[in-house]
């Protein structure tokens, strides 16, 4: 049952994603069932870093469009997991399935109410994003995002202000995507079948929030019974970021204790889905040299 309603929802997002124009903001029944739908245990953010003020869409809008884009990533990759053979097995080892799984199960969540399976784990509720930057890592260009507290019951997510740079994929408030000046706020797949590679492209606010789930230890420990952490090589330099280093080079060892492993895999799985393509290996200092972080591999 809980299968058959997640392809449901799953068709309702392929269809107004499939397009190079992402999600239409225009009230129908599809679009009220898919908020009903939507409505799920997620992080909360406070009044004074994230106000809901004109114009919109302001970043209170991002953010709260992110949390849906969070969980359209993990229900993607839900639906396909049990039978890709073609994009796992580039992210990780074939007996870490099961695994893998159990983890977007964790941040996905389940109800006992039949019409409404994908509720959010009660656990997000706990974790609180906000923009201070209390710890100073937004100083590095390459930081998105980082979570304070992981090890905790009560979490904080630091939102970056690069990682506002980052696009919806989801309907946004007051950004209309069948208006020229508004396509500025999504993601699409045009410029990612253009490139036609695995690339930084792919990456959505959503993404980023998504990755710093994955940093809760309460939330996703239990599953490998070790922290997803973000990998360093023994000298402390970074093995585990961004697209080159996921895809096929880092240690499949290493990758169900890394969270751009399950990021880039959900985020690969998503667009091949989205815009029906099949997307080549990312190449080494081009899918990897984002813009917003320096034309560096983002950190979040």
């Amino acid at each position: 049952m809980t299968r058959v309603i997640l392809l449901c929802f799953l068709a309702i997002s392929f269809i107004w994603n499939v397009s190079s124009a992402p999600l239409s903001t225009s009230p129908n029944p599809a679009v009220t069932a898919h908020k009903a739908l939507l409505k799920r245990a997620e992080p909360g953010t406070g009044d004074d870093d994230f106000p809901d003020k004109e114009p919109h869409p302001n970043k209170l809008d991002q953010v709260e469009t992110a949390f849906n884009d969070a969980f359209e990533l993990a229900a993607y990759v839900l639906n396909s997991i049990d039978d890709d053979i073609d994009i796992f097995p580039h992210y990780f080892n074939g007996g870490d399935r099961a695994g893998v799984k159990n983890v977007f199960l964790a941040i996905f969540g389940t109800t006992s109410i039949p019409e409404n399976p994908s509720t959010g784990n009660d656990l997000l509720a706990n974790i609180h994003v906000q923009r201070k930057d209390t710890e100073g890592q937004c100083k590095n260009k390459r930081t998105l995002a980082y979570m304070h507290d992981g090890e905790t019951k009560k979490p904080t997510i630091v939102l970056c202000d690069n990682a506002f740079k980052k696009k919806a994929v989801t309907a946004l408030k007051g950004a209309d995507p069948q208006k020229d000046e508004d396509k500025k706020w999504y993601a699409t797949c045009e410029p990612l079948t253009q490139n036609g590679h695995v690339s930084y492209l792919m990456n959505t606010l959503g993404a980023t929030l998504l990755h710093e789930y994955l940093h809760f230890d309460g939330l996703v420990e239990y599953v490998f019974g070790a922290p997803i952490i973000d990998q360093d090589n023994p000298k402390g330099e970074p093995i585990g970021y961004g697209p080159v280093q996921v895809y096929d080079n880092l240690s499949k060892d290493l990758a169900p204790f890394n969270a751009d492993s399950y990021t880039y895999y959900a985020l690969h799985n998503l667009w091949h889905v989205l815009c029906q393509k099949d997307f080549a290996a990312p190449r080494a200092g081009k899918d990897d040299a984002d813009p917003d972080c320096g034309k560096k591999a983002c950190s979040s």
